[in-house]
C-alpha cells in the first residue's frame, strides 16, 4: 500500500469512494435522507476539484485501487477521512491516521480534531481520540448528528 498526496484527475474517484462508503457503511446509523444530503448522488466536479486543490488530501492506494483518503487542515481539523467500504478492517485507516499524525507533528500541531460520524466514532477512539460532545449539523435543510472528537499529540 502506498500513501501519497492526491494527483490530478483523481477527484472523481475520491468522491465516488466517499459517496459509496457513506451510503453503504453509515446507513446503520443515519436515515436515507441524512445520507443523501451528506453524500448527494450527483458529482459536482468543479466543487470537488477546487476543494481538493485547496486541501491536498492524502490517498491510500494499492496498484490502481483507491483504498482511502484523508484531509488535514492547517489548524489540525480532519474534515474528510474515509476508507473504501470493501477494504475496511485491513489497517488502511490506521496507516492513514499514522501518516496524518506525522504530518501534523511536522507542522508543529499539538491537537487534531474532527466531527466524526456516529459510525466512525469507534475507529477514532481506537486512534486515541476522545469524545468532546455530540452536535447536530444542518446540511441542505437536514439535521445530521456528529461527534466532536480530539486527539492531543
Amino acid at each position: 500500500m502506498e500513501i501519497r498526496k492526491i494527483r490530478s484527475g483523481e477527484a472523481g474517484s475520491i468522491w465516488r469512494l466517499l459517496h459509496d462508503t457513506v451510503h453503504r457503511i453509515n446507513q446503520a446509523d443515519y436515515s436515507h435522507e441524512e445520507l443523501v444530503v451528506w453524500a448527494p448522488d450527483e458529482f459536482d466536479a468543479p466543487h470537488w476539484v477546487s476543494r481538493f486543490i485547496r486541501t491536498h488530501p492524502l490517498v491510500a492506494t494499492e496498484g490502481r485501487d483507491l483504498l482511502g483518503f484523508a484531509e488535514l487542515a492547517d489548524d489540525g481539523r480532519i474534515d474528510l477521512f474515509y476508507v473504501h467500504h470493501a477494504h475496511q478492517g485491513r489497517g488502511i485507516g490506521r496507516a492513514l491516521m499514522q501518516r496524518l499524525k506525522a504530518e501534523a507533528a511536522s507542522r508543529g500541531l499539538h491537537l487534531l480534531y474532527c466531527e466524526a460520524s456516529i459510525t466512525a466514532r469507534p475507529f477514532f477512539e481506537r486512534m486515541g481520540f476522545v469524545f468532546v460532545e455530540q452536535r447536530e449539523l444542518e446540511r441542505r435543510g437536514e439535521q445530521v448528528s456528529v461527534i466532536l472528537m480530539e486527539n492531543t499529540l
